[in-house]
C-alpha cells in the first residue's frame, strides 16, 4: 500500500509540473515575467493576457496594488533565492527587474536552458555620451569609472551597470535575445511622478513655473504602447537591440507644456523661468523641474534618440494627450499622493514671486 501510495504521489507531481509548463489551451505562449508587479510590468502583464498567453511572475511577493489572480506567482528573491524558478520551462521571459550583472548572471544560468526566448529590458541609459545628437544603437556604451564600485545602484552607475546586464544576457542567450533600450517611460502606474508632477501641477491651475526653453525636445514613450509592442517582438521570437521611446513627431517644451494645460482644471497663467535663474537657484536638476534639462547641459542628446530601428519594427505611438489624460486620471485616484519629484508649493512660490520683482 505504501509503494501504491508513493507512486501515486510521485505521477501527480509530474502531472502538475507538465500542467504548469504546458502550452496554453488558445495556442498562446507560455510567459515568465522576472518582475511583473511595477509600472511597465502591469502593462505587460495586462497585454499578455490580453493575447490569450498564460503568464508567470517571479519576484518577492508583493503586488503593489495590482493583482493579477488569473497569473502564476512563484516567490523568491533575485538576490539570493532562485529555487522556483529551478525545473520549470517556459516559452519566453521577459526581465524587467535586472540590474547588476551578477543578479542577471545568476538567474541566466537556470533559464538558459528553460526557455527559447529571452527579453531584457534595459535602458538608454547605458549609452556614454549623451552630449551628442542620434544615438543609435551602435552608439558606445558606459563603463564604471570605479572598477570596484560597490553594487549600489546610483545614478552614475545605473547606465553602466545596465550595459553590464546586457553583455551577460548576450553570453547567455546569444541567438535568442531582445535587448529593448527604453527612454523616459511615462503613464499610469509611474510611481516616478516625473510627467505626473507637470500634469498635476498644470491641472492644478494659477501662476506655474516653466522652463523658458520651448524649442528644447522632449522623448517620452507611454508604458502601455513599450508593452504592445515588446509583446509583439515576443511573439515574432525577434533578437537584436533596439531603442525604444517616442513620440515619432518631434515633441518640444512648448508643445508639452500647451499639450498639458489642456487638461487645466483652473486658469493657468505660465511663467517662463530663464536658464540662468533657474541654475542659480539650483533648479537644474530633476527633483525640481523634472524632464528638463538646460541646453547647456550634457545631456541634451538624452531626448534626441534615434529609434527608427523599432519604428521599422512596429513600434507606434499613442496621442500624447492621451497619455496626459490617462495619466491625470490615475494620479486622481492614488492612495499616495505625495509627489516625489517637482516643486514644492512654498519652494515654487518663492521663485515666482523673485521673477515678478525682477
Amino acid at each position: 500500500m505504501k509503494l501504491l501510495r508513493g507512486i501515486v504521489i510521485v505521477c501527480l507531481l509530474c502531472f502538475n509540473l507538465f500542467a504548469q509548463d504546458r502550452k496554453p489551451e488558445n495556442g498562446g505562449l507560455n510567459v515568465l515575467v522576472l518582475g511583473g508587479t511595477t509600472f511597465l510590468g502591469p502593462h505587460l502583464t495586462n497585454e499578455l493576457l490580453s493575447h490569450g498567453h498564460k503568464v508567470t511572475h517571479f519576484n518577492r511577493g508583493n503586488d503593489h496594488g495590482v493583482s493579477f489572480p488569473q497569473v502564476e506567482k512563484l516567490q523568491g528573491d533575485r538576490y539570493g533565492d532562485l529555487e522556483a524558478l529551478k525545473g520549470r520551462k517556459w516559452d519566453a521571459v521577459i526581465d524587467t527587474s535586472g540590474y547588476l550583472p551578477r543578479v542577471v548572471e545568476a538567474s541566466s544560468k537556470i533559464l538558459a536552458k528553460a526557455t527559447k526566448h529571452y527579453t531584457f529590458i534595459s535602458t538608454i541609459s547605458v549609452y556614454a555620451n549623451f552630449n551628442q545628437p542620434s544615438i543609435d544603437e551602435d552608439s558606445p556604451l558606459a563603463r564604471l569609472k570605479d572598477p570596484h564600485q560597490t553594487e549600489e545602484v546610483t545614478d552614475e552607475a545605473y547606465g553602466p551597470f545596465k550595459a553590464d546586464c546586457e553583455k551577460v544576457v548576450k553570453a547567455y542567450f546569444p541567438d535568442h535575445s531582445l535587448i529593448v533600450r527604453p527612454g523616459l517611460i511615462v503613464g499610469p502606474y509611474d510611481s516616478s511622478d516625473r510627467l505626473t508632477y507637470w500634469v498635476r501641477r498644470l491641472a492644478n491651475g494659477g501662476k506655474v513655473l516653466v522652463p523658458n526653453t520651448p524649442n528644447e525636445k522632449l522623448q517620452l514613450i507611454d508604458a502601455r504602447d513599450l508593452a504592445k509592442w515588446i509583446v509583439k517582438m515576443v511573439e515574432e521570437q525577434a533578437v537584436g537591440t533596439y531603442n525604444a521611446t517616442g513620440p515619432k513627431e518631434d515633441l518640444n517644451w512648448e508643445k508639452f507644456i500647451n499639450e498639458c494645460r489642456r487638461f487645466a482644471r483652473k486658469p493657468v497663467d505660465l511663467v517662463w523661468a530663464n536658464e540662468q535663474f533657474l541654475m542659480d537657484h539650483h533648479c537644474n536638476n530633476w527633483n525640481k523641474l523634472p524632464l528638463w534639462w538646460p541646453s547647456q547641459s550634457e545631456m541634451t542628446g538624452l531626448f534626441r534618440i534615434d529609434c527608427q530601428k523599432a519604428q521599422d519594427k512596429g513600434l507606434s505611438f499613442r496621442p500624447l494627450s492621451e497619455t496626459i489624460a490617462d495619466t491625470l486620471s490615475w494620479d486622481d485616484q492614488r492612495a499616495d499622493r505625495t509627489m516625489r519629484v517637482g516643486l514644492g508649493h512654498e519652494e515654487e512660490d518663492t521663485l515666482l514671486n523673485q521673477i515678478m520683482n525682477e
